[in-house]
């Protein structure tokens, strides 16, 4: 036993660290509210969204207005497409979409997305998933 008792606190300490990319699902017609933490002034964070739409006529885009509030309270909108192709069942498609690459703060800490429909959703859409990665 005492011969696997350094492998196994190596395993744990391994275990231990920040995970590289994180991810949540908001199930509903918005609007959207995802916290971010971009606290690491030396990382670089991607962005991508993700959901499904369970209908047979979808169209081929949504138009999406981003939000983004920082932790001092200051506020940056765009409006983005998120075109609706992906993966496509007979009466379902799976939509992952890159959204940013490389982005980083102008000020570090918990940052909060907000994404609203510019227009009405389409009939089957689920809800909305965003996924960040962060880039050493």
């Amino acid at each position: 036993m005492r011969r696997w008792l350094p492998i196994l606190l190596l395993v744990t300490l391994a275990a231990c660290r920040e995970p590289l990319s994180t991810e949540r699902f908001i199930r509903g017609e918005g609007p959207f509210v995802f916290p971010v933490d971009m606290s690491d002034t030396t990382a670089a964070y991607d962005f991508d969204l993700y959901t499904r739409v369970d209908a047979m006529d979808i169209p081929s885009s949504v138009p999406l207005r981003m939000s983004w509030t920082s932790p001092s309270d200051s506020l940056y909108t765009e409006t983005v497409y998120l075109p609706l192709q992906g993966r496509q069942g007979v009466f379902s498609m799976d939509v992952y979409q890159a959204y940013r690459a490389d982005m980083r703060p102008v000020e570090a800490g918990e940052w909060t997305l907000t994404v609203s429909s510019l227009s009405q959703l389409p009939e089957g859409f689920r809800g909305l998933g965003l996924v960040v990665r962060k880039n050493k």
